[in-house]
């Protein structure tokens, strides 16, 4: 399986500014599943890895956004499945005035 699929939620809680300072074409997103999310129990989301004090103190995951919910509920099944994912950014729009950033992600299993 190969899919492309846009992020939402990239606006909220000071997620542009992550997405600007970190986000790259290529780079290697964390999905991780949120069965208990008390909007959609197919949630998947997307974490990136941020540097922690100028990368003095290594990096940790911080949350982007979330997988579509169209996508995320066939995808829930697959990884609840046990099968292995693997999601890359294949693209991203980030403009300063843009609330919204856009990320484009290629997802697929690892088989």
């Amino acid at each position: 399986m190969r899919k492309n699929t846009v992020i939402v939620g990239t606006g909220f809680e000071g997620r542009a500014h992550l997405i600007r300072k970190y986000c790259r074409e290529g780079l290697k997103v964390d999905l991780i599943r949120e069965p208990n999310n008390k909007y959609d129990s197919n949630a998947v989301a997307v974490y990136l890895k941020a540097p922690r004090l100028g990368g003095l103190l290594g990096s940790h995951l911080t949350q982007v956004g979330y997988i579509k919910a169209n996508t995320a509920k066939s995808l829930a099944k697959t990884m609840d499945s046990g099968t292995n994912i693997s999601a890359h950014v294949k693209s991203f729009w980030a403009p300063d005035n843009l609330e919204f950033p856009r990320i484009t992600l290629e997802i697929s299993d690892e088989t």
